[in-house]
């Protein structure tokens, strides 16, 4: 391939690459959605005049509510946070349901709770708060203290309260704020579960959180697993919480958990709320109506929905500044357009045929785990064949977390530019994109972190970060 053909083939919109860290699952299509037609003008209009764009601001922020609950079916983005894992801190999700709450119908349209013009704010926000706390089965704890219950094997967050569940050092090192109570959900059955729950709700739990395919091994969480912690939940009155920031758009369905073979369990209760981030465009707190606690407060007009919305976002200036906002209407229109809840069931499929061809190890039970596109295999296997991957330090598995563009399924394109030998000429035709760029490639090769070598490897395109470990390791690898 000469270098002018190489150059054409990176920069095209639906190319592949060996880059399946995506930016730990950020980067859906390597494809621009800036260029969405419906939002392009606003781009161009924006360059010009920012305050001309500024003053749609509203508009484009209901736009995207509408369209995220059309596409998530029922989830609305109710809070906005610069990190997923400011999203997942129990003080946040506490007061996100007091506010929820305060401002139900079961308040709002009750004679003696809701606010009256003649009694003092210090009386109308103690009975309102009583009326929360009661419904919610709290005490004081619960709000000055409040925590989570987490699955055992959940990655938790970089930093904050779960933190302390993490199996990294780096991480659990500097966890602060109340320790989660971490129960194995997975193996336990509906009375030890059911025990556990009640004694964590009683020592200040507010919520059960868990993901739906493990970011420590893959593994997923299973139909009947779901529908009993959703039933323990609603019995012990605590709120469900599923992180899929890893997961969205990854599983075959817009969140995972709305997989058919999950909506068949416990069908009359749904989440309370979902971490969303990663490749949304913006990360942050979705809210169902129908959710194990939600349900109960009585929202059925989409007229008193959006009014607790608009309370809960007042507290800030603006959740989303406009670039990020005209960006993640761009991505969900994307994600529409071009189907990659589907599109990711057929690449799954395919990549796992690739691996089975390639590592015959992997057809045994358990060798790949994982869901649609989200994919966890080896790490041995994933260094063998020179894939950046989304890997934990210290994990012996690593994650592929593929592009879902079409061309990820389709089986020749994969051998020629990422799996196969053939895949030399895309590297090199990488290596020398990144030399004219004065680039280097994004992610170390051996534990997925920010690559700061310039000592890469021009024919692999592969680089590594100078923890020694790394280094070594980097070095020792052969190339395609």
């Amino acid at each position: 391939m000469s270098a002018p053909e190489a150059r054409n083939d990176v920069s095209a919109g639906d190319s592949l690459d060996h880059d399946m860290h995506s930016g730990w699952g950020s980067a859906y299509t390597n494809r621009s959605t800036v260029g969405d037609k419906e939002t392009l003008s606003l781009w161009q209009e924006y360059a010009i005049d920012k305050a001309a764009v500024d003053r749609k601001y509203q508009l484009l922020l209901h736009e995207y509510t509408d369209l995220f609950y059309k596409v998530f079916n029922g989830y609305y983005p109710i809070s906005m946070h610069a990190h997923a894992t400011d999203s997942i801190n129990p003080t946040t999700i506490a007061s996100l349901i007091l506010n929820t709450a305060a401002t139900s119908p079961l308040v709002l349209d009750s004679e003696s709770l809701r606010p009256k013009a003649d009694e003092k704010p210090e009386e109308t926000g103690m009975r309102v708060r009583d009326f929360a706390l009661n419904f919610l089965g709290w005490n004081e704890t619960h709000v000055l203290a409040p925590t989570f219950v987490v699955a055992d094997n959940i990655y938790g967050a970089g930093y904050g309260p779960l933190a302390h569940a993490s199996k990294e050092w780096e991480t659990s090192a500097i966890a602060a704020g109340p320790k989660p109570i971490v129960v194995n959900m997975r193996e336990a059955d509906e009375e030890t579960l059911n025990a556990q729950f009640a004694e964590a709700k009683m020592k200040g739990a507010i919520a059960v959180l868990f993901d739906m395919v493990s970011t420590e091994d893959g593994l997923v969480f299973t139909p009947e697993k779901f529908g009993l912690v959703k039933a323990c939940c609603a019995r012990n009155r605590l709120l469900l919480i599923v992180d899929e920031t890893m997961t969205a758009m990854r599983c075959g369905a817009p969140f995972a958990f709305q997989r058919s073979e999950y909506a068949r369990q416990g069908a009359e209760f749904q989440p309370d709320f979902v971490i969303f981030g990663k490749g949304i465009g913006v990360s942050g707190i979705a809210i169902s109506f129908g959710g194990v606690m939600t349900k109960g407060l009585t929202y059925t007009r989409s007229e008193d929905i959006l009014q607790t919305i608009r309370y809960w976002r007042a507290l800030v200036s603006r959740p989303i500044r406009t670039p990020n906002l005209l960006e993640a209407l761009s991505i969900l229109r994307a994600s529409v357009a071009e189907n990659w809840p589907e599109q990711s069931e057929r690449i799954g499929e395919v990549i796992r045929d690739v691996l089975h061809e390639l590592e015959p190890s992997t057809k045994e039970s358990g060798a790949i785990q994982g869901l649609g596109a989200v994919i966890a295999i080896d790490r041995d296997i994933a260094l063998r064949h020179r894939v950046m991957c989304a890997i934990r330090r210290r994990s012996p598995w690593a994650r592929l977390l593929p592009k879902l563009g079409s061309i990820s399924a389709d089986r020749d394109a994969l051998m020629k530019q990422v799996f196969g030998k053939e895949s030399k000429s895309q590297r090199q035709a990488l290596s020398q994109e990144a030399e004219r760029c004065g680039a280097i490639p994004l992610w170390c090769f051996i534990c997925g972190i920010e690559a700061t070598s310039e000592d890469w490897c021009r024919t692999c395109y592969l680089s590594y970060c100078n923890n020694e470990v790394c280094v070594a390791a980097f070095h020792r690898h052969a190339c395609v």
